[in-house]
């Protein structure tokens, strides 16, 4: 038999000692038990208007968008393609264009003729014309054998039709102890 843990004489009444009302405190659970969820109010339906305006607001930038690409691509592509059917033709105006240049400048220089006579005018005694040429933009070269090379510029610059030539190059000519002169005209 157990002792009885209150003394003979005590008139006390029993109650649960302080070890005893600790673990009895520890093993409940201090959270009460949740409440049932309140019930939810029903939702309301989606008003269908607004989400229409609301999607026609946000799709309008961008099938703008889309058709602006569509439609610079399609135009890129009809710009190469009549860069492409023209090619053969602006090749042509420009071919013309620059022929007419080199005429215009043929046309306003001096024959060849013309200048030839007044070279075999304008040349000193003991020079003598080796070469004469007019390349295909209009320029004169001509090249000339002459003791003085000096003598000759000056002889040259006399004349109003061949004050354009200017030497450009002077060398020894082969034994006869003269210097080739060649003379080309600057633009």
């Amino acid at each position: 038999m157990a002792a009885d843990p209150r003394p003979a004489n005590d008139s006390a009444p029993i109650r649960p000692s302080l070890f005893d009302r600790a673990v009895e405190a520890a093993r409940r659970d201090p959270t009460p038990p949740p409440a049932p969820p309140a019930p939810r109010a029903p939702r309301p339906p989606i008003d269908r208007v607004s989400a229409l305006l609301a999607v026609a607001i946000v799709a309008t930038p961008l099938i703008t968008w889309g058709g602006a690409a569509i439609l610079t691509a399609r135009a890129q592509d009809e710009g190469r393609a009549i860069a492409r059917r023209a090619a053969p033709v602006m090749a042509e105006q420009a071919a013309a264009q620059q022929t007419r240049a080199l005429l215009q400048q043929a046309w306003r220089g001096a024959p060849l003729g013309t200048t030839l006579e007044s070279l075999a005018r304008a040349l000193p005694p003991d020079a003598a014309l080796l070469r004469a040429e007019r390349n295909a933009a209009g320029m004169i070269a001509i090249e000339v054998a002459a003791p003085d090379p000096d003598r000759l510029l000056a002889a040259l610059r006399r004349d109003p039709v061949l004050t354009g030539l200017r030497a450009t190059a002077q060398a020894r000519a082969d034994g006869d102890g003269r210097m080739r002169v060649t003379l080309e005209q600057r633009p």
